[in-house]
């Protein structure tokens, strides 16, 4: 038996320090927001990190619950059954909720609202962990293995396109792809599985004008650059005029409204403006130590669910991570995937603490 060791102190302070320096970058961007009225600005200052400093003490506190709970009960076929119905069924149900901004990602509960596409990142990788854990040594078994994941990730990806959220749905199958991998999965499977994924996305892309215009204006965002390339220009700007040492904390020009919804997507260009290139790459070696803490944990955990759950939790936090930076940079077309830990929202950052709670727990277990 494991023997039972102390969480990871190091994995709980980067994400601690990731936390708290979203709540002062956001209220850096969002601070302005104020002199918007006609757009339904807030009347107070605070309001954006009000909310987020309400929903970081929520989060902390559902992390805690998490982290005191032996991470084998999720491995539970009764708990996995539960939590991937109740989160199958909220994503049916948000296809009949109100349009924001033209996508279906949100159920209003009142005071709050919850995008369970968020939760739904977590549910497939327990889910998918508790999979490949009972199948050692048949990880190749079409009926027995394959083709059931594939219904985990796929029925889910499925209800997030219909929102329509292409950025979510990606992240389910590179998470997905990552936790087959380290499960002994060969490479030839996930050629063959290429082959009729491109196409079929690249169709996807297509079909609708906009998701063309967006791939187009990411390939020549100049040839517009006051309509459709005006958010990734604006974007590039910020970073650029950063420098090495950045304008300053609290010293953005870019977020008096020339960069829209500065203290969302787009909160890393603001951490290169005020804070510059050594404040983008502190951040970037933030999350290079959460994301090697994690991957011990996972590697010295003493079963397989735990490995696969804590590399899936890793590869969930650091690929949003490395997602968001890229659009920031201009380097892959926009997408509306938050920057784990910093982006105002609060279901992306309960589902973000909770995974981290799962994954301090493994940690508390691994030899």
């Amino acid at each position: 038996m494991a023997k039972k060791l102390a969480s990871d102190r190091y994995l709980f302070l980067s994400a601690l320090t990731l936390s708290c320096f979203g709540l002062l970058m956001i209220y850096s961007a969002s601070a302005m927001q104020i002199y918007l009225p006609a757009a339904g600005g807030p009347a107070n200052p605070f309001h954006f990190v009000m909310k987020q400093g309400f929903a970081l003490l929520v989060g902390a506190f559902l992390a805690w619950a998490v982290h005191a709970v032996d991470y084998r009960e999720f491995n539970r076929p009764a708990v996995v059954a539960v939590a991937m119905t109740v989160l199958v069924a909220s994503l049916v149900a948000v296809l009949f909720a109100h349009p924001v901004n033209g996508t279906r990602r949100w159920i209003d509960l009142g005071m709050f609202s919850l995008q369970p596409s968020e939760f739904m990142k977590l549910g497939l990788i327990l889910a998918l962990a508790a999979l490949l854990s009972r199948r050692e040594g048949e990880e190749e078994n079409l009926q027995r293995t394959l083709i059931p994941a594939a219904a985990i990730v796929l029925v889910p990806a499925g209800l997030v396109l219909a929102q329509p959220d292409f950025g979510t749905a990606f992240s389910f199958v590179a998470i997905a792809s990552a936790m087959l991998f380290v499960a002994g999965v060969r490479l030839r499977y996930f050629l063959w599985a290429a082959l009729l994924l491109v196409p079929t996305t690249w169709a996807y892309v297509m079909s609708a004008p906009y998701r063309k215009d967006r791939l187009m204006t990411f390939l020549n965002p100049e040839a517009d650059p006051l309509g459709k390339g005006f958010q990734s220009l604006q974007s590039l700007i910020a970073v650029g005029t950063g420098g090495i040492s950045g304008l300053g904390l609290g010293n953005s020009k870019q977020k008096l409204f020339f960069l829209p919804y500065p203290y969302t997507d787009f909160i890393y260009a603001i951490v290169g403006e005020e804070l510059g290139f050594i404040g983008c790459v502190l951040v970037l070696g933030v999350f290079g130590l959460l994301l090697a803490r994690g991957f011990r944990a996972a590697v010295n955990s003493p079963d397989s669910f735990g490995r696969l759950a804590g590399t899936g939790i890793c590869v969930m936090i650091v690929f949003q991570a490395l997602l968001n930076i890229s659009v920031v940079l201009a380097l892959v077309p926009t997408k509306g995937i938050p920057l784990p830990f910093l982006s105002y929202g609060g279901s992306a950052l309960w589902a973000d603490l909770i995974a981290v709670g799962i994954l301090l727990n493994i940690s508390q277990h691994s030899s």
